[in-house]
């Protein structure tokens, strides 16, 4: 079926998908962020264990993701996100029901499966078997909306514990996998892998096969690896100490927080024009901006510290950078290596970025402790001026 009319024919199941992740998003990855002083209080957990729980779903992920990339392209997704929904609400229901660190880091190796298999990148999956050459579109719609997640589910997570308690704060989003994101993820239409030598009509090629030849393979994927494994370990890092940063550089508190809070909007406008405008560009020119913004606005901010206009430049661009470097990671792989195992190739894809990423929260609380706000800025610049080098290297081979 031609992608013109894939977009209304899907519309709605993708509104609803949209909402999924805001779902999936805002009650696992974010609801800790809230949950922590309850679990500390109640339960005795100290912030390191709860946080914790985020760096055993990434690791799981890593390990789990290349089968279930497999899985996905001979089988489509709907029933890995229909049984990941199930598992996530099983699993945040034994987190409402934790003892100690224990039993409440167990619990995340099972809320860890059923992230990765309705979250991440299956949902990627999802937009590419269903929109053929609009994926890159509406993956980028997609992250706008889940750019959301954190701004309905930390008021709402405060909300819940603080009227409720914590426990029926997690029932409530272990419900809501079943009676809202179960029913979604099952309206997901059957797939049916097509032959390799039987593209679809509408599809060319460069579409089905991507732009890589295969004796390129090899080189361009480590490169890619190697450009979103660096720039992912800052973006996965560095935001959880932005505040502290600014603080320690000498800007107040109260200061350091407005400041901190443009983030936010800088990623949702960031992502909005890359929506809107970078179908007409290729993505990895798109990515190699966000990749050289990265740098510079760290050396901003180390450069001259205590000015609250570099330190709002730096929050601006920044928060620019990464929003458009993750829907370049999302895409890249598509335009890349086409849709012919495009689940498999971000399976592989996500084994040493979620290992990265999971090393992230304690290398900067490392390195803010040893360094302090410059030399970790200044750190953060060259891991991020390695992912740009990367990123070089891989538009030279595309051009040869």
């Amino acid at each position: 079926m031609p992608a013109s009319r894939r977009l209304p024919e899907y519309g709605l199941l993708l509104a609803g998908l949209a909402l999924t992740r805001i779902i999936g998003w805002g009650s696992i990855y974010y609801s800790p962020s809230v949950l922590a002083g309850h679990l500390e209080r109640e339960i005795g957990l100290t912030p390191t264990v709860a946080f914790g729980g985020i760096t055993i779903l990434l690791a799981i992920g890593a390990l789990i993701s290349p089968m279930l990339g497999r899985h996905l392209d001979r089988r489509g997704t709907r029933h890995a996100m229909a049984l990941g929904a199930v598992i996530s609400g099983l699993g945040l229901a034994l987190l409402a029901l934790a003892q100690g660190p224990i039993s409440y880091l167990a619990t995340w190796f099972i809320i860890g499966i059923g992230h990765a298999m309705q979250l991440a990148n299956t949902g990627n999956v999802t937009v590419a078997q269903l929109m053929g050459e609009r994926t890159r579109r509406v993956i980028g719609l997609m992250m706008l909306v889940t750019g959301l997640a954190s701004s309905v589910f930390w008021p709402l997570t405060a909300w819940l514990s603080a009227d409720y308690g914590w426990r029926a704060c997690l029932f409530v989003f272990a419900a809501i996998q079943l009676v809202i994101v179960l029913p979604i993820h099952l309206a997901i239409p059957a797939y049916r892998a097509k032959p390799l030598a039987d593209p679809e009509p509408s599809a060319g090629p460069t579409e089905e096969q991507g732009r890589v030849p295969p004796g390129e393979r090899r080189a361009v994927f480590w490169l890619l690896a190697l450009s979103f494994s660096a720039s992912g370990l800052v973006s996965w890092g560095l935001p959880l100490h932005i505040i502290g940063l600014m603080q320690g550089a000498g800007i107040a508190g109260a200061s350091a927080v407005a400041i901190a809070s443009l983030s936010g909007p800088a990623t949702l406008v960031a992502r909005a024009v890359d929506t809107v405008a970078g179908e007409r560009l290729p993505v990895e020119r798109v990515a190699l901006a966000g990749l050289a913004l990265g740098p510079i606005s760290c050396l901003l901010m180390a450069l001259a510290p205590g000015s609250s206009a570099f330190a709002i430049s730096f929050v601006i661009l920044f928060s620019a950078a990464m929003g458009v470097i993750a829907v370049a990671r999302a895409t890249l792989p598509l335009a890349l290596f086409g849709r012919n195992g495009f689940g498999a190739m971000l399976g592989r894809l996500t084994v040493p970025q979620n290992l990265t990423f999971a090393a992230a929260p304690l290398l900067f609380a490392f390195l803010v402790e040893r360094l302090g706000a410059s030399g970790t800025l200044m750190v953060s610049a060259a891991i991020q001026s390695f992912a740009l080098l990367a990123m070089i290297m891989l538009v030279r081979r595309l051009r040869c």
